[in-house]
């Protein structure tokens, strides 16, 4: 992924959103040439001026990935309509946004608590990246992302109560 990536380029994390590639660096490291990678979030949080610098190697283990096409968009929406989750939807069935939809859509079929605090934070990682990725790649807002990925996993009294309501949280950040 890093041979490809230029200065301006978009990224995506499933927690810091959308963040832009503001510089390149070419640095020795132990007498090989590494380059590395200054993100800066499009959206801040707060009044700190965040910046994320990552060797290339480290930007998908990162989390970091390129933004998924509309095409892929509309693929992933019906991923989780056909509800289907050993199929193989995705061309590049690593990619972190499928990599997102599937823990969305097993959860939705689960039966589990909320108590489980690490099943519930994987939910709400999943459903603040995957909405926030669909949001700006349909150009919408994160409640009408949310909307689309809740219609697409069909009848609501089906769905886990836990991935309705992280969809929602998702739809208010």
């Amino acid at each position: 992924m890093a041979q490809k990536i230029g200065q301006g380029d978009l990224l995506y994390h499933a927690v810091h959103g959308l963040c832009r590639v503001d510089e390149i660096m070419n640095e020795n490291q132990s007498g090989k040439e590494v380059l590395r990678y200054s993100l800066v979030p499009k959206v801040a949080n707060n009044k700190m001026k965040v910046r994320f610098v990552l060797a290339g190697a480290d930007l998908e283990t990162s989390g970091f990935h390129g933004l998924i096409s509309l095409k892929e968009a509309n693929k992933i929406l019906e991923y989780l309509e056909a509800g289907d989750i050993a199929a193989e939807s995705s061309p590049r069935p690593k990619d972190q946004a499928w990599e997102l939809a599937k823990v969305i859509l097993s959860f939705s079929r689960e039966n589990w608590e909320v108590k489980d605090q690490r099943k519930r934070q994987m939910l709400e990682r999943s459903a603040k990246g995957l909405v926030g990725e669909l949001a700006f790649v349909f150009k919408t807002t994160l409640k009408e992302a949310a909307v689309k990925v809740r219609k697409s996993l069909g009848d609501g009294s089906k769905i886990n109560l836990s991935v309705l309501t992280a969809l929602a949280h998702a739809s208010e950040n």
